[in-house]
């Protein structure tokens, strides 16, 4: 794998009673700011897309999916759901696909994912909807840039 894409979901309705977490979905804003995103990765689309089994990721991975085609289907990973960061980077290092892998999931554990690899305290955050790419070059782990959709910019270089 020559590049990491790290996807948030993007913007989903409140938690409440009657909606458990795990079934939150997507809003409108939600959907239209995850459609932008998709449509940045069209000149690099994903070659595979992995997802946190949650409604809101799942949704998120199946609008990338639809806006930026990869090769194979969208598949789950619940470590990306629990957060257990060392099963996602053990899922990582043993990924045999070739160029890109797309992992849908939540903060804070694409925030704690990108500054293990990177090996940086310096970390911004990951907006819903945004797109971390990450870029795998001598045996390291480099930042590439962060495409929001929200304000539709990209961050080439993490904060001094």
């Amino acid at each position: 794998m020559t590049k990491l894409y790290l996807i948030r979901h993007g913007e989903a309705v409140d938690a409440a009673p009657e909606v458990s977490d795990g079934s939150r979905w997507l809003t409108a804003r939600g959907r239209e700011e995850t459609v932008t995103a998709a449509k940045h990765l069209r000149k690099h689309p994903p070659g595979a897309i992995v997802t946190s089994p949650l409604v809101r990721a799942v949704q998120t991975a199946e609008i990338v999916a639809e806006h930026a085609p990869t090769e194979g289907p969208v598949t789950v990973l619940q470590a990306l759901a629990t957060g257990d960061l060392a099963a996602i980077e053990r899922f990582i290092a043993g990924w045999k696909g070739e160029g890109r892998l797309a992992l849908v999931g939540h903060e804070p554990t694409l925030s704690r994912l990108a500054v293990s690899l990177l090996k940086t305290d310096r970390w911004p955050g990951v907006e819903k909807s945004a797109v971390v790419t990450l870029q795998h070059k001598d045996g390291s782990w480099r930042f590439e840039g962060m495409f929001v959709p929200r304000t539709e910019s990209t961050v080439d270089r993490l904060p001094d």
